[in-house]
């Protein structure tokens, strides 16, 4: 007998016409406690809109294009995931001092050094097909030497700036790309398709269930997504930067020169405009790698960006340098 309370992922929504951004294409039986829920979401395929971005311009009629943060925090809520917090930690070079001077047993001296290096720690709760809850961790760490290469001294200030709230951003779009098993880049065709997020919910209809989730209603400390008995199950996983990981995030930010006139006599801007303003940018532009050719989106070594900034005020390769002369 075919048990009615199953999920049929791939029958419902074939590969050839979704996304599916789900670990099984099956799920053969789920409690009484539990109701499937499946989201369609559309993601705008207008650049406009910044919901995609075009990482490799080589690549730009085939598979090119990446999600931003807008686009990723749409599939975020459709699958139901809650960040639960991000904090700063101790970057790797502070690290190494630290260890450093326990080892000389000399103290810590803070402040010093100049080191303008940040790193975040992020943490989202991913509920699952299987009733529980998974945590997954996230860091992402701006070496800001390597980061500032290649920028003029404007951009260089733009960037430092920022550059707290760029960290902050990527550790969290890291986790949720890991969660949801979003590739690095995609097509246009590919990205016109729905993408597909499926999870459990407690099933209300359910009088037991119901009763408890109106008992943990007012408290804190329990989520109303886990296990069988709705008690908090989550188990932590923690992502690794992989290559597709390190591909995805060579994205090239569009931080330009200050306009001369608006630099010469800058304009006051209110704090809550001012942070409106630093809030859609940190979420609509991908990080800034000034290493990535302007024309056709190559990686560039050093001495080919540190060349180009002084003769093109951009970042060129040497083949379309040649190209234009």
């Amino acid at each position: 007998m075919e048990n009615k309370n199953s999920l049929q992922i791939t029958a419902q929504y074939p590969a050839e016409k979704y996304n599916l951004l789900v670990p099984m294409q099956t799920v053969a039986e789920i409690a009484e406690i539990h109701k499937p829920v499946m989201n369609c979401v559309q993601i705008s395929t207008n650049p406009a809109d910044k919901e995609i971005y075009l990482q490799d311009k080589s690549k730009e009629q085939s598979d090119g294009w990446a999600l931003t943060k807008k686009g990723l925090n749409k599939l975020m809520r459709a699958a139901g995931i809650k960040i639960l917090g991000t904090r700063p930690i101790i970057p790797t070079t502070c690290q190494k001092c630290c260890e450093i001077n326990k080892n000389i047993g000399r103290p810590v001296n803070c402040g010093q050094c100049g080191n303008q290096d940040v790193k975040f720690e992020a943490r989202i709760s991913v509920p699952q097909l299987t009733g529980e809850n998974i945590e997954i961790v996230a860091h992402k760490e701006i070496t800001v030497k390597d980061a500032i290469v290649g920028m003029t001294e404007r951009q260089a200030k733009e960037f430092m700036k920022f550059r707290n709230e760029m960290c902050e951003t990527k550790a969290i779009n890291r986790a949720l790309r890991a969660a949801m098993h979003i590739k690095g880049t995609y097509s246009l065709q590919e990205l016109r398709k729905p993408f597909v997020v499926a999870y459990l919910v407690p099933n209300l209809d359910n009088e037991a269930v119901k009763a408890e989730a109106v008992r943990h209603f007012f408290s804190t400390s329990q989520e109303l997504y886990g296990s069988g008995n709705l008690s908090d199950t989550r188990k932590a996983i923690f992502v690794e930067q992989d290559t597709e990981d390190a591909a995805y995030e060579a994205q090239p930010t569009p931080i330009a020169e200050p306009d001369s006139r608006a630099y010469a006599e800058p304009q006051p801007e209110p704090p809550r405009q001012l942070q409106q303003r630093q809030r859609e940018e940190a979420e609509a532009a991908p990080d800034y790698d000034p290493t990535i050719c302007v024309d056709c989106g190559k990686k560039c070594s050093s001495g080919v960006v540190r060349f180009s900034q002084s003769q093109y005020g951009e970042t060129l390769c040497m083949e379309c340098q040649r190209k234009r002369g």
